[in-house]
């Protein structure tokens, strides 16, 4: 079943349709002048990213093995079995599972927005190395902008202990980002 959902991103097809459920439940949910709104605007964001990274216009696993990888045509350091498991495990289970931990401390939201952020950011800074888009970047480039203020809202609506929270999402995130690297560029 991992095979047939990871091939050629079959996964993805879902993450357009789960982003418009997502971004309908998030505002029948909170208004934008709730904490709880920008903790977990993220959530509908991200998967509107995925689908830019892997549906339409796609390419994500082929830029990368192509492109930052500069492997020839047909070898992959990125396959499609590692791009399913990065997306679902630590996008679609962790931001359920920190979305859901944001009810008892807004703290986790931020987590969601901090790590939003750090991969926004590779998506940015590889867009300017390279000086050209590759599949991800328009999304995060509306993104960046939304979890830079969605931070702001949380640490100044609720957050208590901001320092600690801080520091420990940014810890955190960039370890998450880490193993990700990590698990990208592992041999199989």
């Amino acid at each position: 079943m991992i095979q047939a959902l990871s091939r050629h991103q079959n996964w993805a097809k879902v993450a357009p349709w789960l982003a418009m459920l997502t971004t309908v439940l998030l505002f029948l949910a909170y208004q934008p002048t709730q904490v709880m709104f920008w903790a977990l605007v993220n959530i509908p964001l991200y998967l509107y990213h995925q689908t830019e990274e892997h549906l339409y216009p796609g390419g994500f696993k082929d830029y990368m093995n192509q492109v930052v990888y500069r492997l020839p045509a047909g070898q992959e350091k990125l396959t499609d079995v590692k791009v399913f498991w990065i997306n679902i495990l630590f996008v679609w289970v962790a931001f359920s599972v920190f979305g859901l931990l944001s009810v008892s401390n807004i703290g986790f939201g931020l987590l969601i927005v901090i790590f939003s952020l750090m991969n926004c950011a590779t998506h940015i800074i590889e867009g300017i190395k390279r000086r050209r888009w590759n599949p991800g970047l328009v999304m995060a480039s509306i993104q960046t902008v939304v979890s830079i203020y969605a931070a702001w809202f949380i640490t100044a609506h609720g957050l208590t202990h901001g320092l600690w929270w801080w520091m420990g999402t940014v810890i955190f995130s960039a370890l998450a980002h880490l193993v990700l690297f990590k698990f990208v560029m592992a041999n199989d």
